[in-house]
């Protein structure tokens, strides 16, 4: 109980001391005045045990960026801040957004921002901090799980999209436009136009030789040329390089597939490349 009354009683002065020296600014303390331009979220308050990360950037007050500094995933009961700068984060939000105002001494960066010079104990000081993440232990450590695990999917994709180009003999000359196309048929007919309609026969595999997909076991896939959503990235670009009757292979990596997500239905993997033998078998412009 104790505690939480001299928490109410920090708040309560903070919010109290009003500043005449700076419009729209409180005084904190001697020269250090703040405010607040974005109230964060109020579900997410900062709290002893939480672990907080935020951002910080510093400016000369004739608004000439002196450093930019990030703090990640600091539990704040034992963080080594500078006091001003830990006493306003006590009372801020995750997505909050703070600007101080004050003289190098006064705010005790000199120390904490070094080798940066920041010029004499009385030079003016403005500090911008945006409160990015404010999380509890328990989601710290379920974040940092699905931080490796992503790590674990990005690995496996790159090393199997080595293998890939490798097995099927792709060759830095065949990288255009972000992905690896060969013809295996050149086309004599018209290239699909925007707006046009592309009608395509294809096969798609995982880079681990997968199938995942085989449209000649029905009608030809129908690619409306420019409609939102519906191919990948890296499909689009390949059909545009080719012609009625032309065939090709080409590889497609994570960023212009399915990204680090992979797929909704969990076919694909996170940081998956996608193999695609395509066959454009009409165009109608």
């Amino acid at each position: 109980m104790n505690r939480f009354l001299a928490f109410l009683v920090v708040i309560t002065f903070l919010y109290s001391c009003e500043s005449t020296d700076y419009k729209g600014f409180r005084r904190l303390h001697d020269t250090v005045h703040y405010k607040r331009i974005t109230l964060g979220d109020d579900t997410r308050k900062v709290v002893e045990d939480a672990f907080i990360s935020f951002s910080i950037s510093v400016v000369t007050y004739q608004d000439s960026l002196l450093l930019e500094k990030r703090v990640k995933r600091v539990q704040f009961a034992g963080a080594k801040w500078p006091e001003d700068i830990k006493k306003l984060i006590a009372t801020a939000n995750e997505g909050e957004e703070l600007e101080i105002i004050g003289s190098v001494g006064d705010l005790g960066v000199k120390e904490w921002f070094s080798p940066v010079d920041l010029g004499s104990d009385t030079a003016r000081l403005k500090l911008h901090v945006t409160i990015n993440e404010v999380i509890d232990a328990k989601t710290l450590l379920q974040l940092r799980a699905d931080e490796r695990l992503r790590a674990d999917f990005e690995m496996k994709g790159q090393l199997e999209f080595q293998n890939a180009l490798d097995s099927l003999n792709f060759k830095d000359a065949d990288l255009v436009d972000g992905i690896y196309f060969k013809a295996l048929r050149e086309g004599k007919g018209a290239a699909v136009q925007p707006g046009g309609i592309a009608k395509i026969h294809y096969k798609t595999y995982l880079a681990n030789g997968k199938r995942v997909d085989d449209t000649y076991n029905d009608e030809p896939f129908e690619y409306h040329v420019g409609k939102p959503d519906q191919v990948l990235k890296g499909f689009a670009q390949a059909i545009s390089m080719m012609r009625e009757g032309g065939k090709a292979q080409f590889i497609i990596p994570y960023h212009l597939a399915y990204g680090e997500k992979g797929s909704s239905s969990g076919i694909v993997p996170p940081y998956s490349a996608i193999i695609y033998e395509a066959e454009l078998t009409k165009v109608l412009n």
